[in-house]
C-alpha cells in the first residue's frame, strides 16, 4: 500500500471534463413564432437536428428537433406552411449548466433517455447544446481514465491504494 499517494494529474485533467468543453456553441436559437419551414432550413443550413426555442431574454422555453418536424408532417392536423415553433415544440426544455461533468451529464441522459440538453449559463440563458452523439464522441476519455487508474492503481482520491 502507498502512503501520501497523489492523483496523477493525467487523471485529475480528463475527471475534470465538463460539458462546455464539447457543448456545441454558439447554439442556434429560434423565438416561438418562428415558422416550422423556417426552423426546417435552419437546420438544413446548419446541418443539425435541433434548434432551440427562446423567449426575449434568451432563455430556452422549448426545443423543436427534426423528429418533431416529421411527426407534425405525417400527423397533417395542420399546414404545416402556417405552424409555428410553438406548436410542435418540446416542452419544458431539459437544461443543464455548463460547469456540469461529462460524465453526470451522461449518467443523467442516460437515466431519463434524453438525448439533447440545453446548455444554459448563470443567467438561464441558452449557450449551447449536448447530445448522446456528443458524449459518445468524447467516451474515449473514459476508457483512458480506467486504464491509467488500472496502470497506476489509483482508486479514490481519499490517497489511493495499490491493486
Amino acid at each position: 500500500m502507498r502512503e501520501n499517494y497523489e492523483r496523477p494529474a493525467a487523471i485529475s485533467e480528463r475527471h475534470s471534463l465538463t460539458v462546455n468543453d464539447i457543448m456545441s456553441s454558439p447554439v442556434v436559437t429560434a423565438g416561438e413564432k418562428t415558422s416550422v419551414r423556417d426552423i426546417a432550413k435552419a437546420m438544413n443550413k446548419h446541418k443539425i437536428d435541433a434548434i432551440v426555442i427562446t423567449n426575449k431574454n434568451n432563455e430556452p422555453i422549448g426545443v423543436v428537433t427534426g423528429g418533431d418536424i416529421v411527426k407534425k408532417l405525417v400527423s397533417k392536423t395542420r399546414n404545416l406552411l402556417f405552424s409555428k415553433a410553438k406548436h410542435i415544440m418540446s416542452r419544458p426544455v431539459v437544461t443543464i449548466k455548463k460547469h456540469v461533468k461529462l460524465e453526470d451529464a451522461a449518467r443523467y441522459m442516460a437515466g431519463n433517455r434524453i438525448k439533447k440538453l440545453c446548455v444554459v449559463d448563470d443567467s438561464n440563458r441558452a449557450i449551447g447544446i449536448i447530445t448522446s452523439s456528443d458524449i459518445t464522441k468524447n467516451a474515449s476519455y473514459l476508457i483512458e481514465v480506467l486504464e491509467e487508474i488500472i496502470e497506476t492503481g489509483y482508486v479514490n482520491g481519499e490517497g489511493g491504494r495499490e491493486l
